[in-house]
């Protein structure tokens, strides 16, 4: 089984103000808990400013848990809408240069400054990455919708990315969609899925997610995704002892 794991890279600020030293208490914690994820998954996805409010890169953060976990596998998540293209491409270069092994390229929320967003589309960006040869050095990503019509499947499969992860799925209906479509194309499908903890129901509830189909036995929900895609994305964001628990039962139950 490959599971990958989601994790937020800290806020850069506290309210509206800058401070130093809760940054690297942050980030000391941050890499505590990626040093507990080691040893439970099998790569680490980093995501780039959720919601528009600016966090440490993911980039910056992963060439720090390269450093101190040598061989782990990370993808990271690249935000377009408050780039320009240069901007994308060093960060690129950068993921390459230090053993990054995918990147998804996502439009992201609205940037806290509105007078940055560059208007930049991921799918018009990944098909430039290919014709410029990033795509041959590291696996390109974009992301779907939970419940895509065939015409954005068909759309963004014309960038060439490497595979898609969808945003958060709580139906295996929606997802055998997906992968019958993306994988006749020799594309690889990851679905997201959200631990159903009660520290994470208001953020289920803050994007319409309905989790009742896999609450009751999120393993057995987790198991037959995978048995679809091959991968799974877990992510929680508001509660990391409930994101290990499930791991530590995942591992259990496959050993």
């Amino acid at each position: 089984m490959n599971i990958s794991y989601e994790m937020n890279p800290p806020k850069i600020k506290r309210n509206t103000t800058f401070d130093l030293d809760l940054l690297k208490q942050d980030m000391d914690k941050f890499y505590e808990r990626i040093s507990q994820l080691v040893a439970l998954t099998d790569s680490i996805h980093l995501t780039d400013s959720v919601f528009g409010i600016p966090r440490i890169s993911s980039i910056s953060a992963a060439h720090e848990i390269i450093n101190i976990h040598s061989g782990i596998k990370l993808r990271c998540s690249v935000r377009a809408r408050d780039k320009n293209l240069n901007a994308i491409i060093q960060l690129v270069s950068d993921a390459i240069m230090m053993g990054v092994e995918g990147l998804l390229i996502i439009k992201g929320d609205k940037p806290e400054n509105p007078s940055i967003d560059s208007g930049l589309l991921s799918s018009d960006i990944v098909k430039t990455l290919n014709e410029q040869g990033f795509g041959d050095k590291i696996k390109l990503f974009l992301s779907l919708p939970n419940n895509p019509d065939l015409n954005q499947i068909q759309k963004k499969m014309e960038a060439g990315p490497f595979g898609f992860i969808t945003q958060l799925i709580s139906s295996l209906h929606h997802l055998q969609k997906i992968v019958d479509h993306v994988k006749s194309n020799n594309r690889r499908v990851i679905p997201m899925i959200m631990v159903p903890s009660p520290k994470n129901k208001e953020s289920a509830t803050l994007i319409g997610l309905d989790w009742r189909e896999y609450e009751n036995d999120t393993y057995l929900f987790i198991k037959q995704a995978l048995a679809m895609c091959g991968e799974v994305l877990i992510t929680s964001p508001n509660s990391f002892n409930g994101g290990m628990n499930l791991l530590n039962k995942i591992r259990v139950e496959i050993n």
